[in-house]
């Protein structure tokens, strides 16, 4: 039995679609947001260092003019500095230091910017203070020799920065998603004619011939579509030019078949001679060869010319297969009746009987006789196995061992035409079934044919 196998190592169409889709959407969305995050993050702390300088240096000049007023009462000066109930100041007086902090103190402040301080000029230098993300700006009072710092806290920054960053995060998760929504649907929408071109092409290896495709007015498909649907009338001209061909020959040779048979009878019948009539037995053998040759080739080319009818009626399966066994004076062939096996089932019972009787004459003619008919199903088909005594059929062999004129390699002299197997694929396909050979489980070959029970 033929079995479609298809990778699975690789990503379909439509899933290679969707993922460029959604990592072209990853790639913009990070790059969007690492880009925002960092102009945002670079405009805060240049907004809040800049916010930072000036608050400290009104209050290093109000601490300036404080000490200058009464130079004795430091706590008094440092009380004239507005600073946030988090910010902390830190005052060198001569050499003593002095703080509004008891947690931030001298140490604190960072030897760098001491010295900057200490040559008469100002700056500012971030710097963890107990944990904590500050701004410490530092501003010289030499009119009193002295130095001012004052640290700022940034830590409502960080946190408006890291809930920056998990809100375009997410945002970057959401456009990834959608893009991979857009991707699929655009996929679906290129794949789409690509999926009514298979559709059709379906149709026509069951036989619809009259399947089209329509361009839906995209001008873009339309040489495609075109294309398409003149191969597809091609295609049909010749199956029926075929089967015109086939029919026509098979007809005009049945007519001078048919006269030479009566011809050989009343030749028979008229002479009796020993050497005439096995002159007339071998030329009635050949005779009955041709025109069964004939038969097939026309029974093939009407199936295959989609003219072939299934006539549905009930048969019993088991009672069938004796039937046609005793037909053919084959009543000593062993015939096994599963306890699966339907009672009753839809079939056509002439097409059955026939593909039997093919499978019975190849076994006698190339598998050494019939052993066994075996019939079994399921709950939706029935099948039915043919087992000779021969030598089997090699598996390179069982790919075209139904074809036309197939004839194996052990064939030899045996009688046949290799027509039969390949109307037994026929009759078969008309019931929506298949056919395979196997080894038999006693030796010789096996030939199985499955078919659904309800003659669908």
């Amino acid at each position: 039995m033929a079995a479609d196998r298809r990778s699975t190592s690789h990503l379909g169409l439509r899933a290679r679609v969707t993922a460029v889709f959604a990592i072209l959407a990853l790639v913009l969305s990070v790059s969007l947001s690492v880009f925002s995050y960092e102009l945002t993050r670079s405009y805060l702390l240049s907004r809040r260092d800049a916010t930072a300088r000036q608050q400290t240096y009104l209050n290093a000049q109000a601490v300036r003019d404080a000490l200058r007023a009464n130079p004795a009462d430091v706590q008094g000066a440092l009380a004239q500095a507005q600073t946030g109930s988090e910010s902390a100041v830190v005052l060198r007086v001569g050499t003593a230091w002095f703080g509004t902090s008891v947690g931030v103190g001298r140490r604190d402040v960072p030897e760098s910017l001491r010295s900057l301080v200490a040559s008469g000029s100002s700056g500012t230098q971030t710097i963890d203070v107990a944990s904590s993300p500050n701004i410490a700006v530092g501003v010289s009072l030499r009119s009193v020799d002295g130095a001012y710092f004052e640290f700022v806290p940034v830590r409502e920054l960080e946190l408006t920065l890291t809930r920056l960053a998990q809100v375009l995060a997410a945002a970057a998760v959401v456009i990834t998603l959608l893009g991979a929504v857009i991707g699929r649907y655009a996929s679906d929408r290129v794949l789409r004619p690509v999926r009514r071109m298979a559709a059709a092409a379906s149709g026509i290896s069951a036989g619809g011939l009259t399947e089209r495709l329509d361009a839906d007015g995209d001008s873009d498909l339309e040489p495609l579509v075109d294309a398409f649907n003149d191969m597809v009338s091609a295609l049909r001209d010749r199956i029926e030019r075929e089967a015109r061909f086939a029919s026509d020959v098979s007809h005009e040779l049945r007519t001078p078949l048919a006269k030479m048979s009566a011809a050989l009878s009343v030749a028979r019948r008229r002479n009796s001679a020993d050497s005439s009539n096995a002159a007339l037995d071998v030329l009635d053998d050949e005779l009955q060869r041709f025109t069964g040759l004939v038969l097939d080739l026309l029974d093939i080319s009407r199936m295959e010319a989609g003219v072939g009818e299934l006539d549905i009626g009930e048969v019993d399966p088991g009672d069938l297969v004796r039937e046609v066994l005793a037909s053919t004076r084959r009543d000593g062939v062993r015939v096994d009746v599963a306890s699966s096996a339907p009672k009753s089932a839809a079939v056509d019972k002439r097409r059955i009987g026939q593909i039997l009787i093919n499978l019975l004459d190849n076994a006698d003619a190339y598998g050494g006789g019939v052993v066994c008919v075996s019939v079994s199903g399921s709950a939706d088909s029935l099948r039915f196995a043919v087992d000779d005594a021969g030598p089997g059929v090699p598996l390179h062999e069982r790919e075209y061992v139904f074809d036309r004129f197939a004839r194996g390699q052990n064939a030899g002299d045996a009688p046949g035409t290799g027509l039969g197997l390949a109307l037994v694929v026929e009759h078969v396909r008309l019931h929506h079934g298949d056919v395979w050979v196997e080894d038999a489980p006693g030796g010789g070959a096996r030939f199985i044919v499955r078919v659904p029970r309800n003659g669908s």
